[in-house]
């Protein structure tokens, strides 16, 4: 197997990012605008030439506490399961340098929670948090969509109920809800 190595960037990689993640996941347009509005970074797994793997990550703050959370991370196809996302995951980490990292999916990616777990998160299901944090940490990661949140370390989670959570509403009005109007305006849904 070649060497893989994880370049870290903005907008100079969202269409390497598009091309894999857009491939594999319908709401990319959501990070896309995190991107684009500089809320968001990407990484890139480059194996020789090409590019491999893929996430786009963001970190906020609830101060005291700083929050990086993993927006999407996919692998090409015939590259997987060769510790690809593993390496991204791990990279955004270390760019990070959060005191509390997190993720959502839904039920039955299996995968994912499976990458997850095996790097130290647990999976929480959002109906098993109390309601006052969950709708923090859904604010906080866009995971309207999806039924599992995985958070490292868990320990810290409800720390978070006493946070200053302006910045967390800042990113959820601009990059989740602003999205979804605009998203569900162009279907015709909301004018």
């Amino acid at each position: 197997m070649l060497p893989v190595r994880v370049i870290v960037g903005g907008r100079d990689l969202l269409e390497a990012a598009r091309n894999i993640i857009g491939r594999y996941m319908p709401g990319f347009r959501y990070a896309e605008t995190a991107v684009v509005d500089g809320w968001a970074s990407v990484a890139v797994a480059i194996a020789g030439e090409d590019a491999v793997g893929a996430e786009v990550f963001y970190g906020l703050s609830a101060r005291p506490y700083s929050i990086c959370v993993h927006y999407y991370v996919a692998t090409v196809e015939g590259w997987r399961r060769r510790g690809i996302a593993s390496a991204l995951v791990a990279h955004v980490e270390d760019v990070c340098g959060a005191q509390l990292y997190l993720a959502t999916t839904r039920l039955g990616n299996e995968p994912a929670v499976r990458l997850f777990t095996s790097l130290g998160y647990r999976a929480v299901p959002w109906d098993e948090l109390p309601r006052d944090l969950a709708d923090v940490l859904l604010r906080a990661t866009c995971g309207y969509d999806d039924d599992v949140l995985l958070a490292k370390p868990s320990e810290r989670l409800e720390a978070l109920l006493g946070a200053d959570h302006a910045e967390i509403a800042r990113f959820h009005m601009r990059e989740c809800y602003a999205v979804w109007r605009s998203m569900r305006g162009s279907k015709g849904h909301v004018h």
